[in-house]
């Protein structure tokens, strides 16, 4: 019955006290009647008045009503109100009582409160029928609920032109009245073949009465129409909650649901993705996706505002081919903006508002209105919260796919032969297709002697050789910036021939470089990223982000392979010549899965209680203290490291468990040999040396909380395996690692075999203390770590105070990546050479252990016959004050003055110890000299 009155306007403002007298005079007229014809009060009427007694007295405390009072002081007013200053005679006064009894009765439904209305009305305007029509605000049209049919509100009817201009009008025979409240239009009443009455005095009251109850019966329905919005509202929030959270299922959800509450003929949604574009779902199931800016849902997804278009051809944002096409026509369009908290999360665009269809079959065209605006409004808070968790689930989804991509190709790259390149790019370049879902793959390593690249293994082709500088590839190898390619065919550089030859289509083209240490070492060509339906699309952002991710591991293991590949030929020259002696590198233990770390030896650790006997956090604490005082030194160095670091909140908050952290401080621990000085305690050092940086010297306040965790971190790692033998030794003595470090042109051999067995345990799930951290920081974390770590060879080290010196004097900015890295740089080649800053008697015991290791080195040089340095020399019996001041004197002294000078003023007592040091260092030689 109400299907006509779902959309209404919403009530107009009214006071709440005029209906209640309206009522209540209604009730004092009953009552006079009562009085004139002697009608007794029956018992459901008596029990009627006592309830509404009772419930006023409820309603106003303290107020005593006396129901005779009350109903006979008012009796008269309202029928005073409703004649003016005239007298009503008795008849009439009963006419009009009658009357309004049966526009009051609540008993009766709006078909039939209107139709016994009519009939009332007709009798008194001497009409044979009587058509009462109630105003419909939000679709401009005048509908008769009794026999359900409709009028615009214009000229077009007489009908309708009566009520636009609140004129009452004969036309043709027939009374058109407009109905008024508080001069509002509510509806219009048609009376053929009637006339105005006589009596106008009592004609006006009745029609005041008629326009009281369409006024109310109107907000009666908008009520109810609204309660069973609301109750649908909520059901479909209940429904798009439990509904899955498979996007495509919950679109079409979120379509029909729109459709029902606006009336709408059509849906479409238009999702809105990460690079801007828009992924349109039509009800068919079918999904387009269109360029960023597109149309009317382009623009709204871009501005955010509502568009609602009445007439869709005379906008020039409508895009006619579209119904040219289908045949359809569109008539009206509203697209509304899907938004969660203030982002737009896609657009939804409803087309052809539904026609009022009476039961004689006439249509009335109707447009979008206010109300359904408000009405999406309401419901988008609960699609764009349910479309939001949505992206989340497939975002958790689709990390956990990369991250299960990732492992499976580590692990594979783990467990492969490092002689066997062409096993380790089979395994790249099926993880690479697999992480990213692209068709096809190919790569290409670089030939640093020739320039070229050349392809190893490369799906659906043979081995090819070219030029750095020709095609895609060969471009990225020469400029190591990646390229994403979202149409071959229109990139001059791809060569179609190929396509020809295969008889295959290339769309999409992603090429990425393999590098490290900022060195390309092979270019990875993806081919055609395919989506969920197998159909062709585009490689996104975050397919390189993630590529990038993996070609660390790649770019290690490839890395790894040209090493073993130049260090085995090295060795069987080596052979050749009659070396009988091993290389270093024969004791390195083959890379594998990590011996799990027990329970006991984690136990041996967290049993160890300092007592707070020392303060980690100070830049006079005392390692060789804790190593003498412990029955297990190792143990407790480890303790101190764990302490540390744990104690500094990082690990927690960037989601790394206890037990991991010290699985990770005990693997570590494992890889470190026992030589005098670059063995497990140094480490330990280094971290408490960073750590009084960070903290105590305020250097943290110019880096991230992650950038201090990785420093942290990369300061246990930054020599694992190191044999206490530097680079030079490898070179002089011909040895393999010598050898291979002419021929890659990387001299930082060592540094780089440090950083290969930090990923191995990082790579470890129960040592991995980045497992907390998003794929974003993953990737800034190991690119941070293996900068950091190359930081530290010492052949670089003029290279490495330059660039800082330029960074600070060109302003440093710690908003700026580049620059924190600098830094960080900067500070683990501090911490690695701190010894200079110690105290002086701790100083003086790593003056002796490092010196140690020279000596070790030195009597390894002699053995293989090659020319050894004074200060490597045990013979030369050198002071060690004398290698201290050198030491000071032109590298740790102007290293130190400088970059706290420079920047790090809160590391001032480094500059101070370094003063001291050498002062002491300078008393002792000249001691020494005088007593000669």
């Amino acid at each position: 019955m109400y299907q006509q009155l779902n959309s209404f306007a919403a009530p107009r403002n009214a006071s709440g006290s005029g209906h209640l007298c309206e009522a209540l005079a209604l009730c004092q007229t009953i009552l006079a009647r009562y009085r004139r014809t002697g009608t007794e009060f029956s018992a459901m009427e008596v029990k009627a008045i006592q309830a509404l007694l009772t419930e006023l007295q409820c309603t106003a405390p303290g107020c005593v009503v006396n129901e005779t009072t009350l109903l006979q002081s008012t009796t008269q007013n309202f029928l005073d109100s409703l004649a003016g200053a005239d007298t009503i005679p008795y008849q009439a006064s009963d006419d009009l009582t009658e009357f309004l009894q049966e526009c009051c009765d609540c008993t009766k439904g709006l078909n039939e409160l209107f139709a016994a209305m009519n009939n009332r009305l007709a009798s008194v305007i001497e009409s044979s029928t009587i058509h009462t029509y109630i105003f419909n605000t939000n679709d401009n049209i005048l509908w008769d609920p009794v026999n359900d049919v409709a009028a615009p509100l214009d000229d077009s009817t007489p009908l309708g032109k009566a009520a636009q201009g609140l004129h009452m009008l004969t036309i043709a025979n027939t009374l058109y009245i407009p109905l008024r409240y508080q001069s509002e239009l509510v509806g219009c009443v048609e009376a053929p073949g009637s006339r105005i009455p006589r009596n106008h005095n009592i004609f006006q009251r009745i029609l005041s009465a008629v326009s009281v109850t369409t006024h109310n019966s109107i907000n009666l329905c908008i009520k109810e129409a609204e309660a069973k919005k609301a109750e649908a509202m909520v059901s479909m929030a209940a429904r798009l909650a439990r509904d899955t959270l498979e996007e495509s299922v919950l679109v079409q959800s979120i379509i029909n649901t729109a459709k029902m509450l606006t009336e709408s003929d059509r849906c479409s949604i238009f999702l809105v993705k990460a690079d801007g574009s828009l992924e349109a779902h039509f009800e068919d199931g079918n999904v387009v996706v269109v360029p960023a800016g597109t149309g009317i849902a382009g623009y709204v997804a871009e501005s955010g505002a509502v568009v609602n278009i009445p007439n869709a051809y005379e906008d020039d944002r409508f895009n006619r081919s579209v119904d040219k096409v289908t045949g359809y026509h569109t008539r009206t369009i509203l697209c509304l903006p899907i938004v969660f908290e203030g982002t737009i999360v896609a657009v939804a665009q409803l087309i052809n508002k539904l026609d009022i269809v009476t039961r004689s079959g006439q249509r009335l065209p109707r447009v979008f209105g206010q109300r359904d605006e408000e009405l999406f409004k309401t419901f988008s808070l609960f699609a764009a919260a349910s479309l939001r968790n949505c992206r989340i689930n497939e975002t958790l989804l689709e990390e956990k796919k990369k991250g299960d991509a990732i492992l499976d190709v580590v692990t594979l790259l783990a467990n492969t032969d490092i002689r066997d390149v062409d096993s380790i790019v089979l395994h790249v370049l099926h993880g690479a297709k697999k992480l990213l879902s692209a068709d096809r793959s190919s790569m290409f390593l670089l030939d640093k002697e020739r320039n070229e690249l050349y392809s190893k293994v490369a799906d659906s082709a043979s081995e090819i050789r070219f030029p750095c500088g020709r095609g895609i590839a060969g471009t990225v190898a020469e400029s190591g910036v990646s390229e994403n390619i979202k149409d071959a065919y229109a990139d001059s550089r791809f060569n179609r021939a190929v396509d020809r030859q295969l008889g295959y289509r290339t769309q999409s083209i992603l090429c990425e470089p393999i590098m490290l240490d900022g060195e390309v070492l092979a270019v990875v060509q993806l081919v055609n990223k395919l989506s969920e339906n197998g159909g062709v699309t585009c490689f996104t952002r975050a397919d390189q982000e993630t590529f990038r991710v993996f070609s660390l591991f790649a770019g290690i293991s490839i890395n790894n392979s040209h090493l073993l590949q130049f260090a085995i030929k090295a060795g069987q020259e080596a052979m050749a010549l009659g070396l009988r002696r091993n290389s270093v590198t024969a004791n390195r233990s083959s890379k594998g899965a990590l011996v799990e770390v027990t329970a006991a030896e984690r136990e041996a650790v967290t049993s160890i209680d300092f007592g707070g006997a020392y303060d980690f956090t100070s830049p006079e604490f005392n390692l060789f203290e804790v190593r003498e005082k412990y029955d297990r030194p190792m143990d407790a160095a480890a303790a101190v490291a764990y302490k540390l670091l744990w104690d500094t909140g990082l690990p927690e908050k960037f989601g790394c468990q206890e037990q991991t952290l010290l699985n990770f401080i005990l693997q570590c621990r494992r890889r470190y040999r026992h030589v005098p000085y670059h063995n497990f305690y140094h480490v330990v050092d280094v971290c408490q040396t960073l750590h009084t940086y960070l903290y105590a010297g305020k250097a943290s306040e110019l880096l991230t909380e992650l950038e201090c965790y990785v420093l942290l971190v990369t300061a246990l790692v930054h020599d694992l395996d190191h044999m206490g033998l530097n680079n030079s030794f490898y070179l002089k003595t011909d040895s393999p690692l010598g050898i291979l470090s002419s021929a890659s042109g990387n001299n930082s051999v060592l540094e780089v075999h440090h950083c290969n067995l930090a990923i191995e345990i990082l790579s470890d799930p129960t040592a991995d203390v980045f497992e907390g951290l998003s794929e974003a920081d993953v990737t800034f974390a190991y690119r941070a770590l293996i900068d950091c770590v190359l930081a530290t060879d010492m052949a670089k080290h003029g290279d490495e105070v330059k660039r800082f010196k330029e960074v600070v004097e060109s302003g440093f900015d710690k908003q700026q990546e580049r620059h924190r890295r600098m830094l960080l740089e900067t500070l683990i080649k501090a911490g690695d050479v701190s010894n200079v800053t110690k105290p002086f008697e701790m100083s003086r015991m790593w003056a002796m252990a490092v010196t140690e290791e020279f000596y070790c080195q030195g009597d390894m040089e002699k053995e293989k016959g090659v020319e050894v340095l004074p200060m490597f020399d045990r013979s030369k019996n050198n002071e060690l004050a004398r290698g201290q001041i050198g030491f000071i004197d032109f590298v740790a002294g102007k290293f130190f003055k400088g970059i706290v000078g420079d920047l790090l003023h809160g590391m001032q007592w480094c500059a101070d110890a370094v003063d001291t040091n050498r002062a002491r260092w300078q008393a002792i030689l000249d001691g020494r000299r005088q007593s000669v």
